[in-house]
């Protein structure tokens, strides 16, 4: 079995327009809630080498080695913000860390709606082998929700037949992962500007720790299937 380059670009590319949308997502809402820092730093765009170019290892090289040890690319960005302002201002401070996931989840449902509507309308049909997680070629992960009307294997709409259900699963997964509320994840600023005593301030204590935050991505990768697999059940059975 040979490897599918064309799949391995479409991962990567997924990835990248997720993690821009997030972190953009984030910048924007910090300066409209008073803290221009990402702004400043360029983080307000679309445009993900500006993100790639704040951290070129977690966006170019831990995503590529992850896709070829894993099958699936693991990758990470950051917009910077000012604590100060955040301790100042809680809740604004929880709208940016909820702005991250609710884009991707917002992507999610676009993309969703898309393939449902281009099913309805005869331009893709259900995939013969089913509705799910396959392992495509050279052990890649492969989400099969579309395929091309007629089974055509080449031309635009085949093209779109394997890209639009990568993106609807990455962006789904990263909305998903970012909210469990543990540091440094976005569930937890999301609790520590929500309930500014008490739980937040646990939350506020841990997100001062670094050593927390490596504890808390080692919690978070633990507890992420035992979330994750029942939203992406919940998604299949709303799309069939």
């Amino acid at each position: 079995m040979g490897f599918d380059f064309t799949l391995a670009v479409t991962w990567y590319l997924a990835l990248i327009v997720a993690m821009t949308f997030h972190e953009a997502a984030h910048a924007l809402v910090a300066k409209i809630g008073g803290d221009t820092t990402a702004y400043e730093a360029g983080q307000v765009t679309l445009n993900p080498v500006a993100h790639m170019r704040r951290e070129p290892f977690d966006t170019i090289v831990l995503p590529i080695i992850s896709l070829f040890l894993m099958g699936f690319p693991l990758g990470f960005a950051h917009a910077p913000y000012n604590p100060y302002w955040a301790d100042a201002h809680p809740k604004r401070a929880a709208l940016m860390s909820l702005a991250g996931p609710v884009s991707n989840l917002l992507l999610a449902t676009l993309i969703f709606a898309l393939m449902k509507v281009g099913i309805s309308a005869g331009v893709f049909e259900y995939p013969l082998r089913g509705v799910g997680i396959a392992a495509g070629s050279n052990g890649m992960a492969e989400i099969s929700m579309l395929a091309a009307p007629n089974g055509e294997t080449s031309g635009i709409l085949y093209a779109f037949a394997r890209i639009l259900p990568v993106f609807f699963f990455i962006n789904l997964l990263l909305g998903t992962f970012n909210l469990i509320p543990v540091p440094p994840l976005d569930g937890a600023g999301i609790a520590e500007g929500m309930f500014p005593t008490g739980i937040g301030r646990f939350f506020g204590l841990l997100r001062r720790e670094p050593t927390f935050g490596m504890i808390g991505l080692i919690i978070a990768w633990y507890l992420f299937p035992k979330v994750w697999w029942p939203v992406w059940d919940l998604a299949i059975t709303l799309y069939r």
